[in-house]
């Protein structure tokens, strides 16, 4: 069924099913949230959306939530597809203690990580100078040695909602949003996939659940209105492969401690974030 075929009725029907699956989404941050409500708005309930002269989706997008070009990006660079590093909290030397159930906690004299060798996730450690913690470090440490070369490229642990919703050309809007607003014209997509969906389980983190998609029809990178959306009767099935390079593995590790990175080249006038 076509979007241009549906009644009122069954497009506020439509809206309501996407609206409810986004606010059950529990890792849903405020802003990717936003954006789903309000491309969701414009495809389906937005009275202007049968008109021949409307708006294209993005732009008309943009003027629903009130956001300017610069915050639009935004919203996009933080929903990359990406394994982010955790940020524990400061918890001091990790051997355990003989006679109690806890570490520790000392201040930590010497530190490294180690890569999990089936989700290529990595753990910090850290130890203090007593000699028993110590030398439980050691048996940690031999275990870590090359953990990083043994280990996959990351599972994205962030990011990839959007493409839950809505078909596009996320791909291009991801790199060209990392540029802009990262720096960052070298990120590739994880080659598990753009879609949260399509990436392997992991023991304690809740898969998302798929959702019918609305295809946004693009044209040169940028969502057009030459035709309506179509709503998918069903969630893509294709997956991505898995095939994992030591390459792009090495490189994913590499990044893991980059904090920011400087701009090696000026955007072109045409590019800029307005």
């Amino acid at each position: 069924m076509k979007p241009n075929s549906l009644s009122d009725h069954q497009a506020l029907l439509r809206y309501d099913q996407l609206a409810a699956r986004v606010y059950s989404e529990p890792r849903m941050p405020s802003g990717t949230r936003d954006l789903l409500l309000a491309l969701g708005w414009v495809t389906l309930r937005d009275p202007r959306r049968n008109q021949q002269d409307r708006q294209p989706i993005w732009v008309r997008a943009r003027e629903a939530m009130n956001v300017d070009n610069k915050r639009m990006w935004r919203l996009v660079v933080d929903d990359v597809p990406r394994y982010e590093f955790p940020r524990e909290p400061v918890r001091g030397c990790d051997a355990p203690m003989v006679r109690v159930d806890r570490t520790c906690g000392r201040t930590t004299m010497h530190g490294f990580s180690e890569f999990d060798p089936a989700t290529g996730w990595a753990r910090s450690w850290g130890f203090c100078n007593r000699p028993r913690c110590r030398e439980y470090m050691r048996t940690v440490e031999a275990r870590a040695n090359d953990s990083h070369e043994r280990a996959p490229e990351p599972i994205p642990n962030a990011g990839g909602l959007l493409p839950l919703f809505f078909s596009w050309e996320w791909e291009e809007k991801y790199r060209k949003a990392m540029e802009l607003v990262r720096y960052t014209p070298s990120w590739e997509p994880p080659s598990y996939g753009l879609s949260a969906d399509e990436w392997p389980e992991v023991p304690g983190q809740e898969k998302p659940k798929a959702f019918p998609k609305l295809r946004l029809v693009a044209a040169g990178g940028d969502i057009v209105t030459e035709r309506a959306p179509e709503v998918l009767t069903s969630p893509e099935t294709g997956r991505a492969s898995v095939a994992r390079s030591n390459l792009r593995a090495a490189t994913r590790r590499a990044q893991i401690s980059v904090v920011t990175l400087p701009r090696q080249t000026s955007p072109s006038k045409g590019d800029q974030v307005t």
